[in-house]
């Protein structure tokens, strides 16, 4: 039971946090064409991801690995994020999460933050969730939810629009559930929520 709630939390924290994005911005098209460097980060997470699936020995060539890790392949901090375990069904969900938080975050933050956050992000939390947690794995998702909490964490401590602070709030109870639920996604969502803390606040139409 437990675990469908987990599951339910992932696909309601992307979608809010689209929607926190979008209140805050006061933008009502998302779906817009996305800037050119949302469109890089989406190619250079998801394009090695498809490669993946006719070429399956990258999973195991580039996914977090911690005693690997230990050994001196520092570069699985990164790479393992550009390869997605769990299949065909692992790769729709994260590249689902992984275009709705970067919609959002186009709205709401600059290239350069977002690009920071989501790297800073996953590094992060491969180090935290690695030694103990989940020491192999692969996928985007602890990088999205790391970008997505973030946004939230700010939309909060910006006071600004009371529809956004709600779906900002929606964010936090999902990470409430896998936190309930003992899933380390609920580390990178710590993590996001802790980079979000920091100034500036609002979305970046607003501080024009």
């Amino acid at each position: 039971m437990m675990g469908s709630l987990v599951a339910v939390a992932f696909w309601v924290l992307a979608v809010a946090v689209m929607l926190v994005a979008t209140a805050a911005a006061g933008d009502t098209t998302p779906w817009r064409r996305p800037r050119a460097s949302t469109a890089a980060l989406w190619l250079i997470v998801l394009v090695p991801s498809l490669v993946q699936l006719l070429v399956p020995a990258m999973l195991s060539g580039l996914r977090r690995d911690w005693p690997l890790i230990l050994n001196g392949q520092l570069w699985r901090l990164v790479t393992s994020v550009v390869v997605q375990d769990g299949g065909v069904a692992g790769l729709l969900f994260n590249a689902f999460c992984l275009t709705l938080v970067l919609l959002g975050a186009q709205l709401y933050w600059s290239g350069i933050r977002i690009w920071t956050t989501f790297w800073a992000g996953a590094i992060v939390s491969n180090l935290v969730v690695g030694p103990d947690l989940q020491p192999t794995g692969a996928g985007s998702s602890m990088a999205a939810f790391v970008l997505g909490s973030a946004i939230a964490a700010n939309a909060l401590c910006a006071r600004q629009r009371l529809r956004a602070a709600g779906w900002a709030s929606v964010v936090v109870c999902c990470v409430a559930v896998m936190v309930v639920g003992r899933d380390y996604h609920a580390v990178a969502c710590a993590v996001g929520l802790l980079a979000g803390l920091l100034p500036p606040y609002g979305p970046r139409p607003a501080r024009r």
